[in-house]
């Protein structure tokens, strides 16, 4: 026989807490977001995005998700201290916005028709027929400070001779 008795009352409320500790770091200016806008990419080409940790920061940067979108068949992967040289600068967002401080990290992105990818390790690798991936790692990807500059990289490969529309974004993280 099911229990449907409710065990809470008015003066002993059921009490619900959001123990996420990225709630706390957003309510502290701590969280910010990074994305490249809808980019048109070349059949077969790619776009790429990097999260720039800077040396001697005293700082450690947690993940929280990651976005890749694009209107058809793609490869998303993502690499840990691979890097391009250029691009274009990402400033990031502040999700608190009563929170005027900005974050230690640098970010920017690149599209262009060769792999910009320079070194790094692979970590991840998805391949989607079209539309959105979410990876939601809620920090456990966890980037600490370092003596040298360390980076998190993502890639979009085009895996179609025709043009894509694709997009990456990044929540993360600093303390």
């Amino acid at each position: 026989m099911p229990n449907y008795k409710i065990i809470s009352s008015a003066s002993d409320p059921l009490v619900v807490l959001n123990n996420q500790p990225y709630t706390d770091a957003a309510k502290n200016g701590q969280v910010y977001d990074i994305t490249t806008g809808d980019v048109t990419v070349s059949g077969s080409g790619y776009l790429a995005a990097q999260l720039t940790i800077p040396a001697n920061q005293n700082i450690t940067v947690y993940i929280l998700r990651l976005i890749g979108g694009s209107t058809v068949s793609t490869t998303f992967e993502i690499y840990r201290n691979a890097a391009f040289t250029g691009g274009t600068s990402i400033t990031p967002a502040n999700n608190n916005w009563d929170y005027s401080g900005g974050s230690v990290c640098t970010a920017k992105y690149i599209n262009q028709l060769a792999d910009p990818t320079s070194g790094g390790t692979l970590l991840i690798s998805v391949t989607q027929a079209g539309g959105g991936v979410l990876l939601p790692f809620d920090g456990r990807i966890i980037i600490p400070s370092s003596t040298v500059d360390r980076q998190f990289y993502l890639l979009l490969k085009n895996k179609t001779t025709t043009t894509n529309v694709c997009s990456i974004s990044l929540a993360y993280w600093e303390v």
